[in-house]
């Protein structure tokens, strides 16, 4: 599993934010791993997903939280993503 999320740079405050709950939400999966996807750099993806906002988070390429979630519904939706590939 791979989660993105989006970042402005490390002088965003919310972004450093979002990935520590990233990382707070996958400490208990080797499987997961988390990228920070910079807005410049992947300009064009995010437009196509519709994302706008620092802070994001995506889950497998799809564009789960536009801005930032609180780590209770992060966790919920990583384990949801879960269950879903064990079932495939």
């Amino acid at each position: 599993m791979l989660i993105e999320v989006v970042s402005a740079g490390p002088g965003c405050s919310i972004c450093q934010k979002a990935l520590s709950l990233a990382k707070q939400a996958a400490a208990e999966f080797s499987q997961i791993e988390i990228r920070e996807l910079h807005v410049v750099e992947a300009f064009e993806r995010l437009q196509e997903l519709n994302v706008f906002s620092a802070g994001a988070i995506l889950i497998n390429g799809s564009a789960e939280f536009r801005a930032l979630p609180k780590l209770p519904e992060l966790r919920a939706r990583v384990y949801a993503w879960l269950d879903y590939e064990e079932s495939r």
